[in-house]
């Protein structure tokens, strides 16, 4: 069902983008967000599919909140299941250092369990140090970054993250997000809206 589900939603992606391709060539977005809200679908490379929610919002002077929750709650043929949670919330600060192109720094603290409650007693809590590099070209953002993590219970480990947008409308865009960084390799396809 969750194939199904995908392949529906690569379609109505692929209508969505075709359709919003000649309006997104005329947009001037030159700058990029740090205001944003996204959601989509997810999927470890061990195979567990869910949900991943994150968002930033900008304050003061190119300082950035982010924000994100996952959860995978997966169940098997032979009546076993797996389920994970993590929550995350930090705070940041951008530089511009090219037209277009900004350098991000922020630092995160959250809470992982292997339970669908991510305030789970026997969860650990954890905090992260980021950075990254952002590029827009006119309906298209682009990220690379790179995340150290430092986990209760768990070896200290760091990875690369990144991700595409396109931007059909100047407040709506589709794109992919992958990160290898927490227990295994995360890609979530989905939407983001500026607000």
């Amino acid at each position: 069902m969750f194939k199904h589900a995908v392949t529906g939603a690569l379609l109505v992606s692929a209508g969505v983008i075709l359709s919003g391709t000649a309006q997104a060539q005329s947009l001037n977005l030159t700058q990029p967000s740090y205001t944003h809200f996204s959601g989509g679908v997810s999927e470890t490379s061990s195979g567990n599919r869910g949900f991943t929610l994150d968002g930033e919002y900008e304050f003061g002077h190119k300082f950035f909140m982010t924000g994100t929750y996952r959860q995978i709650r997966q169940r098997f043929s032979d009546g076993s299941s797996f389920n994970e949670s993590l929550i995350d919330v930090g705070v940041g600060r951008y530089f511009n250092v090219y037209d277009r192109t900004t350098l991000d720094a922020s630092v995160s603290l959250g809470h992982y369990a292997l339970s669908s409650n991510v305030f789970s007693s026997d969860g650990s809590p954890f905090y992260t140090l980021n950075s990254g590099i952002r590029q827009r070209h006119d309906a298209f953002e682009y990220r690379l970054g790179y995340r150290y993590i430092d986990m209760d219970g768990y070896d200290s480990t760091h990875g690369a993250v990144a991700s595409a947008y396109f931007y059909f409308t100047p407040q709506t865009a589709i794109g992919v997000h992958f990160n290898d960084v927490y227990s295994r390799s995360t890609w979530s396809f989905g939407m983001r809206f500026l607000f």
